[in-house]
C-alpha cells in the first residue's frame, strides 16, 4: 500500500487553502487599485506576480493535500513543481529589486532572499521529502506556507501603501 497524507492534515490544508484564496483576492485587489504605479515601478511588476505565484502555491499545494488517497509520491511532486514556478518568479523578483534599488544592505538584501526565495524552497524540500515517502515533509511544506504568508502579507503592504509614498 502506498503511503498517504497521515489523518490531522486535512484542516491544514482547509486553513491554508481558505486564507490563500483571501490573501490572493487582497494582492489582486491591491494591483489593480494602484496598477500605474505599480507598472511604473521597476521592480514592483515582478514583486507583484511573484507575490501571486507564491500564493498560489498555498492554494494549489493546500488543495492537493486535499485530494483523496493521494499517494505522498504525487504530493510530493506537485509540491516541488509548484514550488520550483513560485522560486523562479522571486529570484526574477529579488534580481529587479537589487538592480533597480541597488544595495539594500547586507541585512535587507538578506531578508528579501530568505522570505521571498527561501520561503518556497521550504514548500520544495518538503516536496523531495514526500516523494521519498516521508510524511515529515508535510512539517516543511507547513513552514513554507506559513512563511509565503508573512513575506506575502509585507508584499501585500509594499505595494498597497509603500509605492504611494
Amino acid at each position: 500500500m502506498e503511503a498517504v497524507i497521515p489523518e490531522g492534515w486535512t484542516d491544514f490544508a482547509v486553513a491554508s487553502a481558505g486564507a490563500a484564496g483571501a490573501l490572493a483576492g487582497l494582492i489582486m485587489v491591491v494591483i489593480s487599485v494602484n496598477v500605474k504605479e505599480i507598472i511604473q515601478g521597476e521592480s514592483l511588476p515582478s514583486r507583484a506576480v511573484a507575490t501571486i505565484a507564491s500564493v498560489v502555491v498555498i492554494l494549489v499545494g493546500s488543495v492537493a493535500m486535499l485530494i483523496p488517497g493521494q499517494p505522498l509520491l504525487v504530493l510530493g511532486v506537485e509540491m516541488v513543481v509548484f514550488a520550483a514556478i513560485a522560486v523562479a518568479l522571486q529570484i526574477d523578483a529579488v534580481r529587479r529589486m537589487y538592480a533597480s534599488h541597488g544595495s539594500s544592505g547586507a541585512w535587507g538584501r538578506l531578508a528579501q532572499v530568505l522570505l521571498g526565495v527561501g520561503s518556497p524552497l521550504w514548500v520544495a524540500a518538503g516536496g523531495v521529502a514526500l516523494v521519498a515517502s516521508a510524511p515529515w515533509g508535510l512539517y516543511l511544506v507547513a513552514v513554507g506556507f506559513i512563511s509565503i504568508f508573512m513575506a506575502a502579507v509585507l508584499n501585500a503592504w509594499v505595494l498597497m501603501i509603500e509605492i504611494l509614498r
